[in-house]
This record gives structure tokens, C-alpha cells and sequence, in this order.
């Protein structure tokens, strides 16, 4: 069995809490015992609610957050173990995509200027092929250079702003790019356009992808496996087709009966079977509800 590019052990990250009136401050557990592996070439996705620790991880899978215990590995390697080199090394091979992409660009760069700062520092490019090699990058994510060669993060729509991003991640020939919810600030027709190109560059170049989203309809579509977090703690795991087509616990099925469909005959159907669930757990929770929920016996005419 092969090597995983990233696997991630044991992995907890704690804040220190808010103290209110003198009182001891007890630290919160964003991530809280996670294991994970990510292989070449596959999609995992990491799906949950907004606070449930999702974007830590991605930080603590980059690098860029120490977590409070626990270990990530690179081919094997700790990470925390790793020299200068090693961590330039590791900064090339694993790249992010975060979810605000004019953030993430520097408002003072040209596209050009973002994009050969890369190839040049990374010593990918020279000067007689730094042209040729942004052209080729630009043509990779559906862009054309010479309307956008020399456009300012400002000059770019939203879905533009993201395809250079994705440019730039690309630039350096990445084994992982680590996605944190890379859709979330585009409008859905924007949307549709950079998932076929993150699934086109992902086939083409056997990428491996982690993808941050609450959005069950693009994990369903691109994603081999998901995990489901809550509240910092894996609930569930395992092939997509297996989780979201058959789920084992009441938060993974409650998560699937919020995904938005385009029938609204089908959603308002799931909206009742999940208030049908939600009062019948009540019920057999709380026996003394069935009297107060019930209906009266009524005359057979009214019933």
C-alpha cells in the first residue's frame, strides 16, 4: 500500500477561553482527536457546519497552525521534524486555495507580477520563458493573457479572482492543493465553472485534493471520500457514495436533509420527514410529551 501525501494523527488544537468576572478561562477544542489520510490522486472532502472546525484543520494540515498535540506527516515524515529546506519543499508541494480569493491576492500586484514572483523565486522559470510559462498558466484555468496579463485583483470579478489563485497554486506544480471552501463567495453559475476546472486539473495532473465545504452537492459530485465533522470530532467517515447515500448517525442525515434540491415537491418532503424524525426522537425521549401532543379522540365524522 502506498504512502499517503498528507495523513494527520491523533490531532487536537485548543484556544484558551474567555474568563468572565475573575473566573477560570477552560480552553476550547476546535479539532479534537482527528486521524485522516489523504492519497494521491483522490478527493477528500471535510464537510460540517460552520464552526465545527473545519478551517483549523485546513490550517493545521498546511502548516500554518502548530495544533496542541498530535502529529502531520508528509510522505511519512513528520513535519515537525522538518529543516528550512524541507519546509520549502513542503510549501511547494502542498498548496492552498483559500475561500476569499481578493484576499488572498495582493491588491497592488498586476497578474502578471502575482504569477511570475512565483515561477522566478521558485527558480521554475527564467527570464525568457517567464512569458511563455504565465501564458500557458493563464490558458490552464480558462483565461486569456493578453486581456488579463496586466488586469489588477480589483479589475477581476469574483470567479476571475479565484481562477488566478488556482493559477498560482498551480504554478509550482503542487502534489495536494487543500481547498478551503474555495465556492462559497461565487455565484452558483461561477461556481459550476471552477469545479469542472479544479476536477479537470486534478484528473490531468493527478493531484491529490482536500476540499472544505458544506456544500453536500459539489462533495457528492467530485469527491472518492468525506468526513463529517461536528463540533471538532470526526461523527462519521468513509466513501462518499457510503456516507451520504446510507449515513450512520442523526448529524450526517440531518446535514442531508438541508441540502438545497431544485424539486420542491422532493424538499418539502424531506422537511417533513425531518420534523416527523425530530418529534418522534422527542417523544421517546420525553414520554410525558405523548399526552400533551396527541390528538383527542374526535367524533368518526371529524376524524
Amino acid at each position: 500500500m502506498s504512502i499517503p501525501i498528507l495523513s494527520a494523527r491523533s490531532i487536537v488544537k485548543s484556544f484558551a477561553g474567555r474568563s468572565w468576572f475573575g473566573g477560570a478561562a477552560s480552553a476550547k477544542r476546535a479539532v479534537d482527536d482527528i486521524d485522516l489520510d489523504v492519497n494521491e490522486g483522490e478527493t477528500l472532502a471535510i464537510v460540517g457546519e460552520s464552526g465545527s472546525g473545519k478551517s483549523t484543520l485546513a490550517r493545521i494540515l498546511l502548516g500554518l497552525t502548530k495544533p496542541s498535540s498530535g502529529e502531520v506527516a508528509y510522505y511519512g515524515h513528520s513535519i515537525d521534524a522538518f529543516t528550512a529546506l524541507d519546509w520549502s519543499m513542503f510549501r511547494k508541494a502542498v498548496q492552498p486555495i483559500f475561500q476569499d480569493p481578493a484576499s488572498s491576492l495582493n491588491p497592488r500586484m498586476r497578474v502578471h507580477t502575482t504569477l511570475s514572483n512565483v515561477l522566478l523565486r521558485r527558480r521554475l522559470a527564467t527570464r525568457d520563458t517567464l512569458d511563455p510559462m504565465i501564458t500557458d498558466l493563464l490558458g490552464s484555468v480558462g483565461l486569456d493573457a493578453a486581456q488579463f496579463h496586466d488586469r489588477y485583483p480589483h479589475q477581476l470579478s469574483g470567479g476571475q479572482q479565484q481562477r488566478i489563485a488556482i493559477a498560482r497554486a498551480m504554478a509550482v506544480r503542487p502534489r495536494l492543493i487543500i481547498a478551503d471552501e474555495p465556492l462559497s463567495s461565487l455565484d452558483m453559475s461561477v461556481q459550476a465553472q471552477i469545479l469542472d476546472l479544479l476536477v479537470s486539473l486534478k484528473s490531468n495532473r493527478n493531484l491529490g485534493l482536500v476540499l472544505i465545504s458544506h456544500d453536500l452537492n459539489v462533495v457528492d459530485a467530485i469527491s472518492d471520500r468525506v468526513i463529517v465533522m461536528y463540533l471538532g470530532k470526526i461523527i462519521e467517515a468513509g466513501p462518499t457514495r457510503q456516507v451520504l447515500g446510507n449515513p450512520a448517525s442523526d448529524y450526517t442525515r440531518s446535514l442531508l436533509a438541508a441540502k438545497l434540491v431544485a424539486d420542491p415537491h422532493l424538499a418539502r418532503e424531506r422537511r417533513l420527514a425531518m420534523d416527523a424524525a425530530a418529534a418522534s426522537a422527542a417523544k421517546s425521549d420525553h414520554p410525558e410529551l405523548q399526552s400533551r401532543t396527541s390528538k383527542p379522540d374526535l367524533p368518526g365524522a371529524l376524524q
